[in-house]
């Protein structure tokens, strides 16, 4: 089962590449995040999160596993929460949640 990590203050913003498209944190878990950006992306497709600030790793590899329109800015602007499922899971570590994970893989199983 993935953790969700209720604050990291080392990730001041992140970007998907190849576009270098801006986006927020809006919560993240050993397995995945949820980002809100003003660019759709397309669901299935590759992608490259790069963090920004002192989290380590500062890139990691996944797939969107969804992206749905989050709100509609006052001036028309689409924003969308877009959720990516990391290729390999962050290894927390045990007792210190605001601890920087590593990118060590670790087995992913679902029990139902």
């Amino acid at each position: 089962m993935s953790r969700r990590v209720p604050a990291l203050p080392e990730i001041t913003g992140l970007r998907f590449l190849p576009e270098r498209t801006p986006a927020s944190l809006v919560n993240m878990s050993q397995t995945g995040l949820l980002a809100e950006s003003t660019m759709r992306l397309r669901v299935g497709s590759d992608i490259t999160v790069a963090f920004e600030g002192g989290f380590k790793p500062d890139t990691i590899a996944g797939r969107v596993a969804r992206c749905e329109v989050a709100v509609m800015a006052l001036d028309g602007q689409l924003r969308y929460h877009t959720a990516v499922e990391f290729n390999a899971a962050l290894d927390f570590e045990d007792g210190d949640d605001t601890a920087a994970p590593s990118a060590t893989l670790v087995t992913v199983r679902n029990r139902w």
